[in-house]
């Protein structure tokens, strides 16, 4: 159903919250509306109470078609037997956007996202036009504001911007699984987290939010340090679960 999903390649807008990722997936679908999507009424939905890492694990998950008030209600957490996993928007421009849970594990919560196409995003830069490279600038400078809106609506501790990644969760880059070259950290985090990055990444450019720092490195997605990526990732793992232990 494309109501539910964006054509190849997809551009994930991600963030991981620390406590309740349905409350998060609700803040997300209001980021979305923030930044010009429409509802298609379209929700995926399984019955609570159901662990999952990914969503094909919960074999008796479905579609619906909701009403405005409807599906307002079920993408916030309002349902009392379901909850959301993957909600349809439209977008001007854009075509399909989704908001959903990422592949995580069943004791951590879920990364969420809004995923889209990538369009020029996704292209190698030698095969660009020039009308390309001024879609893909447009649509890289509406993702950054995604982020920058998501990451403060939810209070997330890291996200990021990727074509084709996902966003790993914390046990995942505690063992060797790298963020994208887009990454976002959150204030709270420890200082040695930033550091590691601003080494990781030398030739971005940090953008400093009043909730924390973005690192930006749109050509689009150059190559990675991929060795000093993973090496600050795992360092961001290792905090995150310490942070866990310490609550």
């Amino acid at each position: 159903m494309t109501d539910l999903y964006p054509s190849p390649p997809h551009l994930t807008i991600a963030v991981w919250v620390a406590s309740d990722d349905e409350l998060a997936f609700g803040q997300a679908c209001d980021t979305a509306i923030e930044f010009g999507c429409t509802s298609s009424g379209v929700v995926e939905i399984a019955p609570r109470g159901r662990a999952f890492a990914m969503l094909q694990d919960l074999e008796d998950r479905s579609t619906e078609h909701l009403s405005g008030a409807e599906f307002d209600s079920m993408v916030h957490g309002a349902h009392p037997m379901s909850r959301p996993l993957k909600a349809g928007f439209r977008r001007k421009g854009i075509g399909t956007v989704i908001v959903e849970h990422l592949l995580g594990t069943a004791t951590e919560p879920h990364p969420v996202a809004i995923s889209l196409s990538a369009g020029a995003l996704g292209w190698p830069e030698e095969l660009s036009t020039a009308k390309d490279r001024k879609a893909a600038y447009r649509l890289a400078v509406w993702a950054t504001d995604v982020l920058r809106d998501l990451t403060a609506r939810t209070g997330a501790l890291y996200g990021s911007i990727a074509v084709e990644e996902t966003l790993p969760t914390p046990t995942a880059l505690s063992t060797g699984t790298p963020l994208s070259t887009q990454p976002f950290l959150s204030t709270n985090l420890p200082p040695a987290v930033l550091r590691a990055f601003q080494a990781a990444c030398p030739q971005s450019h940090p953008t400093p939010w009043p909730h924390g720092t973005f690192f930006p490195f749109w050509k689009p997605f150059p190559a990675a340090n991929r060795s000093a990526l993973t090496t600050a990732s795992t360092t961001l793992g290792h905090a995150l679960q310490r942070r866990t232990h310490e609550l």
